[in-house]
């Protein structure tokens, strides 16, 4: 874990911070491979022994006192108690990482049933085909980077989207797609569910066995044609029919269809959301006419400069997609404007990530997702920050979200070594540090 101060001495009271006018905070990588000052963790076992403040629940450290018997909280400063197990661990201070480092990283012992713990990674692609040859082909060639990224023992999904969802069953010798028809309604939902169109098992295929067939089946793309879109699909802007593209229903579809086998089949999901543009049909559709070339590029309205979020559904879906154990990372090839002020909390609240890319020529897509997938991540994490008597948490910044019951506990459904989370401080009370 990397931790970096805003400043190199925290302000004695509130009175030198606010005189200071500098922010004062800290951010913190939590999965970084090496710490602020470049040095890697020290390894060890046995986690669950590591001693917590019996006050305030904080872990022991290097910044705490220990004697024969007892140490003192660095945090709170209460006097705890040693058990007899610890008393022995720390009759060897050279063996026990929390003596020599402040940057440990500790294993535990494995809890609950070992199918949980052997649950395999889940990879579903969903692909706006109300969109062009060119998309769908950069769409292709980072999918099958992708492929090569993954680890053994992935499972795969491939989904469409536009007026209907398309479901590929790449497990038998010829893909097949089923689709299922998308509501015109913007508070419309599907007929029947995704489970009934297709088995989750069904849809999910072992990389391992399945490269070649899920790579046939990405060849079998083709965008939507407007003849196949129905009366009243998309936007019409001076008499052409735009779009058609249904992403609102479809992500919400595609979290219930995960969610059902969440912990079960699958520990970590992540969907791959390629849009072309913004979604413009059934539930979840944004207004985008107004937003033109006049108020990006001519500052006709300064107003807009930075536009507010549209609509709290995406928002809402995001709150979906984590109770699903869901990760969702966002990837547009677009150069109009798409409202990604309302689409990004479906990456920000999963721990996602939200790529734009201007044109398809230009575009480092598949380059990005094969790094993005070859470095190491973490999910099902949990983060809490702790700090000394005297100050306090006070915002928090990044790509998680708060626990309902807890303060100053975040979730991080995804987490790799470059995820970096930001916080900044306020003092408890007005006399300042008095340690």
């Amino acid at each position: 874990m990397a931790v970096r101060a805003t400043v190199s001495r925290f302000p004695i009271d509130s009175d030198a911070q606010e005189n200071s006018g500098i922010p004062w905070g800290i951010t913190v990588t939590p999965f970084a491979s090496k710490d602020e000052t470049g040095r890697a963790p020290a390894y060890g076992s046995d986690g669950n022994l590591l001693p917590r403040c019996e006050n305030c629940w904080a872990y022991f450290n290097t910044y705490c006192e220990l004697d024969q018997w007892a140490w003192t909280c660095s945090l709170c400063g209460t006097l705890n108690g040693l058990s007899s197990q610890a008393i022995a661990r720390y009759s060897l201070p050279q063996s026990c990482p929390e003596m020599m480092s402040s940057f440990i990283d500790l294993e535990l012992p494995a809890e609950g049933s070992e199918e949980a713990i052997q649950a395999r990674p889940v990879y579903v692609a969903a692909i706006d085909l109300s969109s062009s040859e060119e998309f769908l082909e950069l769409t292709k060639s980072a999918l099958l980077a992708a492929l090569e990224a993954l680890g053994p023992g992935s499972l795969f999904g491939l989904a469409t989207f536009s007026h209907k969802i398309g479901l590929y069953d790449v497990q038998g010798p010829v893909p097949v797609v089923k689709n299922v028809f998308i509501p015109p309604e913007t508070d419309g939902t599907l007929t029947m569910e995704l489970e009934d169109v297709m088995p989750l098992l069904q849809f999910l295929a072992p990389v391992d066995t399945c490269k070649d067939r899920i790579a046939s089946a990405l060849e079998m793309l083709r965008p939507t044609t407007s003849w196949e879109r129905p009366p009243g699909g998309g936007q019409a802007i001076d008499g052409v029919l735009m779009g058609g593209r249904g992403f609102g229903v479809a992500m919400e579809s595609l979290f219930n269809y995960l969610g059902s086998e969440y912990g079960n089949t699958f520990a970590l999901a992540r969907v791959f959301a390629f849009l072309s543009g913004p979604p413009d049909f059934g539930a979840g559709q944004l207004d985008t006419r107004r937003y033109g070339e006049q108020y990006a590029s001519k500052g006709e309205d300064a107003d807009r400069a930075l536009l507010p979020e549209q609509t709290p559904f995406y928002k809402e879906l995001a709150a979906v997609a984590v109770q699903a154990g869901v990760c969702v990372d966002i990837f547009a090839v677009t150069n109009e404007y798409t409202d990604l002020a309302s689409l990004k909390f479906l990456s920000i609240d999963s721990g996602g990530s939200l790529f734009l890319y201007s044109n398809t020529d230009d575009s480092t897509l598949p380059q990005d997702m094969y790094r993005m997938l070859s470095r190491p991540y973490a999910f099902g994490c949990i983060l809490r920050l702790r700090t000394s008597s005297e100050f306090k948490p006070g915002h928090s910044f990044g790509h998680f979200f708060p626990d309902p019951q807890y303060e100053n506990v975040q979730h991080i459904i995804c987490c790799d070594s470059y995820a970096t989370y930001a916080y900044d401080f306020d003092f408890a009370n007005n006399v300042g540090f008095s340690r």
